[in-house]
């Protein structure tokens, strides 16, 4: 009974250590290069954190694709940490993690165009050169869908910013999300190139002009009917 009522009570301090935590994530559309800011508060050390990634990309004329980030800054560091990849709709693929003259890179082709990969790496707090997919999407394939983890044993300050730039996309969307101890958090969607143009409608003002023309015809005809 005690062994129960511990678990229930680490259970507890889990969820609630999970709900503390706050994430803005800000802007809400990027375009090629541009910075993405994820501003955490409230992280406590030892709780397993993830961030996921998720990218609905458009592959270029000649069938490639990429969604990468770049000068990603990490504020606190992962124990035991994972990088996690998975790719639907593709042929061929590449994960690459690079920070300095370190690199990581795992590839292979997909099965049924769907692949995943996973390296362990130990995810210190800095600056990393790359994290990123890339690869060529199945014949056919207008739409490659990508998700990019990061996850460990968070260790370091409690308040930080995660901050990476997105590169090799210029059209789509990107799914931000932050879990806690399993738990999700946060998520959002920024968009991916620039925005759409909005398509001209027709006012009210528009359609009371029309209206009003056609009644000014219809009276006309009838004054010079004889």
């Amino acid at each position: 009974m005690q062994r129960i009522v511990l678990a229930l009570l680490a259970a507890c301090l889990l969820a609630s250590a999970a709900t503390a935590v706050g994430v803005e994530v800000r802007p809400d559309r990027v375009l090629d290069g541009d910075t993405v800011t994820i501003a955490l508060t409230g992280l406590p050390n030892g709780t397993v954190f993830s961030l996921r990634l998720e990218g609905a990309v458009a592959p270029g004329p000649d069938g490639r694709f990429a969604f990468t980030t770049t000068d990603l800054a990490i504020p606190f560091s992962l124990e035991q940490g994972q990088v996690r990849a998975a790719l639907e709709h593709t042929a061929m693929n590449e994960l690459v993690v690079q920070r300095g003259e370190a690199r990581a890179r795992t590839s292979g082709a997909s099965v049924n165009g769907r692949y995943e990969a996973s390296r362990n790496v130990s995810i210190a707090a800095g600056t990393y050169d790359e994290i990123g997919l890339s690869g060529t999407a199945a014949p056919g394939a207008t739409t490659v869908r990508a998700s990019l983890d990061l996850t460990g044993i968070k260790r370091g300050p409690e308040d930080g910013a995660i901050t990476f730039r997105v590169r090799g996309v210029t059209s789509g969307t990107m799914t931000v999300l932050v879990y806690a101890n399993a738990e999700k958090v946060f998520g959002t969607e920024i968009g991916l190139g620039p925005a759409p143009t909005p398509t001209p409608q027709a006012g009210p003002g528009t359609i009371f002009w029309v209206f009003a023309a056609g009644v000014s015809v219809v009276a006309a005809r009838r004054l010079t009917r004889p």
